[in-house]
């Protein structure tokens, strides 16, 4: 059948309207509610990154406003999981201890120079992590705690004699930089220092050397003391053990009588005899002389006045404790009241007026 025949355009016209409804098609309510929310999850799995953010523990995060006042100094964020727009941005800072370990070169009092080793124990004020972050940043670290930490142990050393620091109190040095460092304008509030331990102490070697010696000396000047003190010691006991041997013959004069050391030495030469060791006794020739004799002029010793007798009842033995010493101490008065009882045990013969 040709194009121009009437009766086919008249049978392909309910074609062409079929066709035409067919492209005009309508969504149903239900395709619609799928198309959007796969359009609301895409743009929120897009948006999730952005606008949930988790802070891991031991961390706080500063939030920075992109279209208000910038950083928030009011509040930060703390561990997990927390929630803000996504064009706003956490920056987070670490809030754990942590340690710098530093060498300080530093000079003395008297100019010397001095190298000390140190680790400082640190760690940013949680609440005030946003402060931090706007006055300082992140490498917080170069800009105030180094800083901090040198001035201070330069300070301190500075103060200290060589010698001073030779034996000072590790602990006290320690006590003084800490404070030093707690009271800087430029980390207060912001950075709390926990502690600061000093490693090392390097002093030169001739200073070294030098207060060796000297310390060396200031002991062996301390044992002389110690020796010159017991010296002094010893010959108090000798001048109190001089008085009481004093005082006990004066006591015993009366009987030492020469029968009675005749006696004696004869008992002396039996109990000789008796022993089982070899031995020679030379008995006296004379009458007035011992049975037991070790020269032969003991008969003609010259004759010495006998001690007084004296009464123990009357002339007791003095009170040790009130004896002056012959050596006085620091504090202590010569002759201080008690020269009456040393004369009288010198002395026990004379009686008391």
């Amino acid at each position: 059948m040709s194009p121009a025949d009437p009766v086919d355009d008249e049978a392909s016209e309910p074609q062409k309207h079929r066709i035409v409804r067919h492209v005009r098609y309508r969504m149903s309510r239900s395709e619609k509610f799928i198309a959007v929310s796969l359009v609301v999850g895409v743009i929120v799995l897009l948006l999730i990154p952005f606008t949930f953010i988790i802070v891991p523990a031991g961390h706080v995060g500063v939030l920075y406003r992109l279209l208000r006042h910038g950083t928030e100094t009011n509040f930060v964020y703390h561990e997990g999981l927390n929630i803000k727009w996504p064009f706003d941005r956490i920056y987070t800072y670490e809030v754990r201890t942590k340690t710098l370990d530093e060498s300080v070169h530093a000079l003395a009092r008297d100019g010397l120079s001095v190298q000390v080793q140190i680790s400082v124990l640190y760690r940013p004020v949680p609440d005030n992590a946003g402060k931090l972050h706007q006055e300082v940043g992140y490498d917080y670290v170069d800009r105030v705690v180094r800083p901090i930490s040198l001035g201070a142990v330069r300070d301190i050393i500075g103060k200290c004699d060589p010698h001073d620091l030779y034996r000072i109190n590790v602990e006290d040095l320690e006590s003084r930089i800490l404070d030093k460092m707690h009271g800087s304008p430029a980390a207060k509030g912001l950075i709390f220092f926990e502690r600061v331990v000093v490693r090392d102490l390097d002093l030169p070697t001739t200073v070294n050397d030098s207060i060796n010696r000297k310390l060396t000396e200031e002991q062996n000047a301390q044992a002389y003391k110690f020796l010159i003190a017991q010296a002094q010691d010893e010959a108090e006991r000798k001048r109190i053990e001089a008085i009481g041997i004093q005082t006990f013959y004066s006591i015993v004069a009366n009987s030492l009588t020469p029968q009675l050391l005749t006696w004696r030495g004869i008992e002396a030469t039996v109990q000789l005899s008796n022993s089982s060791n070899s031995k020679i006794v030379v008995v006296g020739g004379g009458k007035d002389q011992l049975p037991l004799i070790l020269g032969s002029d003991i008969a003609k010793q010259p004759d010495l006045p006998a001690p007084t007798v004296i009464d123990p009842q009357s002339h007791p033995l003095p009170q040790w404790r009130d004896l002056p010493r012959l050596f006085p101490k620091a504090g202590e008065k010569e002759g201080s009241g008690n020269d009456s009882n040393v004369s009288r045990a010198a002395n026990p013969g004379v009686k008391k007026p």
